[in-house]
């Protein structure tokens, strides 16, 4: 646990201590940030692509990352909705923008499998022949992490603001606490063991991260289920936010996870308008130092 902990807290503490002015500096940070997400992808799917009884795992991954993403989305919405129920956000009437493209997105999105897909048919095209160093992906998520550290310090966020937000707290707690329920059910109706199922629910949407610590934990069939359960997330709330945002706005923010400080910001800024900007950065700033706490401590405790 206190391994994983130092991987993911450590860089991303001292990236936040760089307050970076320079406009090219930025650009290059953001840049790294990208190269490294997709070799972390490619040196996971080589690792599937080299393990034994391929064929027969495959099945094990998909079913499995498919009914932890559906329970945790199902408990995230529920208990989300009542909360925008009962205590419903006082907003302005919604001005009709256009959405940015969510077939771009989810293209992006596919463009992350198919880099899984390479990487795997490298990995059995290679098997026996080439020894891949393949907790290199460690080293890659720890330069990543650091530069998200950059990127959230150069944000323009105070943190101050971050934590004032009252109904940003409230919704990531009830959207951590959901999706960790989602978990224990999850390790009930999928006959997985509970800790590992809440690790797996602790993602929260930061596929990167997760799908690096639990392939150096339990090895690429957990990883690569802990990536597509966490970047299902990112696809199902490309075309969801909108559908909730009219009436359930903390609902349609929640969906984002992770994401919603940053690749579902935009849409969710152009379904909500400007009013449920500091919700969305409030609530995906809490997820997001959250993540890096709990998804190591419960791998942890179930190694």
């Amino acid at each position: 646990m206190i391994y994983g902990l130092l991987i993911a807290f450590v860089p991303l503490f001292l990236g936040y201590l760089f307050r970076v002015h320079n406009p090219k500096v930025i650009a290059v940070v953001n840049k790294t940030t990208m190269y490294s997400l997709y070799l972390i992808l490619l040196i996971m799917g080589i690792a599937l692509g080299q393990l034994d009884d391929l064929e027969t795992k495959l099945p094990q991954i998909g079913l499995t990352a498919l009914g932890l993403s559906t329970i945790i989305h199902c408990c995230n919405i529920g208990s989300l909705m009542l909360f925008d129920k009962l205590y419903p956000m006082k907003r302005t009437a919604l001005t009709a923008e256009e959405l940015p493209s969510r077939w771009k997105q989810l293209l992006e999105s596919l463009v992350l499998c198919s880099t899984v897909l390479a990487g795997g048919i490298f990995g059995f095209l290679t098997k026996g022949i080439l020894d891949f160093p393949l907790h290199s992906s460690t080293y890659v998520l720890v330069v990543m992490i650091f530069c998200v550290g950059i990127q959230l310090r150069n944000s323009g966020i105070p943190l101050k603001e971050v934590f004032l937000n009252k109904r940003g707290i409230f919704t990531a707690l009830i959207f951590m606490g959901s999706g960790l329920l989602g978990g224990v059910i999850s390790a009930y109706l999928l006959d997985l063991p509970l800790f590992k199922a809440l690790a797996f629910a602790s993602g929260f949407g930061w596929y990167s991260l997760s799908s690096v610590l639990v392939n150096d934990a339990w090895g690429p069939v957990y990883g690569s289920i802990a990536f597509f359960n966490d970047l299902s997330r990112e696809i199902f709330c490309l075309f969801s936010i909108p559908f909730f945002m009219r009436m359930f706005p903390s609902t349609a923010v929640g969906l984002g996870g992770a994401t919603s400080l940053d690749c579902t910001l935009p849409i969710i800024q152009k379904s909500g308008g400007m009013q449920v900007v500091p919700l969305a950065i409030s609530f995906g700033f809490i997820v997001n130092l959250a993540i890096p706490f709990l998804l190591p401590m419960f791998i942890g405790i179930a190694s």
